[in-house]
């Protein structure tokens, strides 16, 4: 039997998604880029999202199980050995691409071959699906890693890298939160990141904005932080970077108290034209309304 040999591999470790995991995988096959395989990888959910990605009825789809609840790390490092293209996609399962994602990166990736990751803009969704803003990215490797402490410039759900690359920088399996920050950090000086510029990804941020995830994403990046520093003997930046984590989070509990959740989330974004709302409300229209393999 002849194995299927796509160009990309897109992959998704599902937990608890639910109804939006369907529009996740629309999106998938809303693609103008056509030669790819879909990797999902249940990661013990306990709602039925185990059930709805075994009802999807197509070669190009994979489905799996890991049985328990092993984490996300766990379940994106098998992913990468499950997959068979040159190139590997990350594609979060609550959220959506945009249909030309895949061609542009493609494009950037095969016409500049020292590139090792690439990801795109990035259009803020809220909790009905409507586009509260947008974000275009910085396109150099320069620019993405000014200031790798304090963020890097990538949108880890829009990520598209070479399989390679993924099977030399694994996901640290220790820490459940900012663990493509973790990626990144420990990564970006042995590698050249990329970002196609225009919003590309749609990224239901309204929803998985909350206080508790906010709190444990900074916990973690505190001690990776200082670890990462400590160890290239650092020890001052190492307690800086400590400190300014646990100030960010101050801050941010106390917008939260205060009523300023909104302006928090809008931070993260530009104001949208008009045109440009036409655009993206219509391509998500599109994708909620695409009929899937049975």
């Amino acid at each position: 039997m002849k194995v299927n040999t796509p160009l990309v591999s897109i992959t998704s470790a599902i937990y608890n998604t639910g109804p939006r995991l369907l529009d996740m995988v629309k999106s998938i096959f809303a693609q103008t880029f056509t030669d790819w395989e879909l990797i999902l990888l249940d990661d013990g959910s306990t709602d039925d999202s185990h059930e709805i990605i075994q009802s999807i009825s197509s070669p190009r789809v994979r489905a799996f199980t890991n049985g328990q609840n092993l984490g996300r790390s766990v379940s994106l490092n098998r992913i990468t050995t499950l997959a068979r293209g040159k190139y590997i996609a990350r594609m979060d399962s609550d959220d959506m691409s945009g249909a030309n994602r895949l061609r542009k990166q493609i494009e950037l990736m095969e016409l500049n071959p020292d590139i090792d990751v690439v990801g795109t803009g990035v259009c803020y969704l809220d909790k009905f699906d409507k586009p509260m803003g947008h974000q275009y990215a910085l396109p150099l490797h320069s620019e993405i890693c000014r200031n790798p402490s304090r963020t890097i410039g990538l949108c880890h759900g829009s990520i598209l890298g070479k399989k390679t690359w993924f099977e030399e920088h694994r996901y640290d399996e220790s820490i459940p939160f900012a663990i493509d920050f973790n990626l990144f950090l420990h990564s970006f000086d042995r590698s050249k990141f990329a970002n196609v510029p225009e919003p590309l990804y749609y990224y239901r941020l309204d929803q998985s904005f909350n206080l508790r995830k906010q709190f444990i994403d900074r916990y973690i990046s505190a001690r990776f932080l200082f670890r990462y520093h400590k160890n290239a003997g650092r020890t001052g930046q190492a307690f800086l970077h400590w400190c300014i984590q646990y100030v960010k989070f101050a801050v941010t509990a106390l917008m939260f108290s205060a009523g300023f959740r909104r302006k928090l989330i809008a931070k993260r974004f530009e104001k949208i034209s008009e045109a440009d709302m036409m655009f993206y409300e219509q391509e998500i229209y599109k994708i909620k309304n695409m009929e899937l393999p049975h």
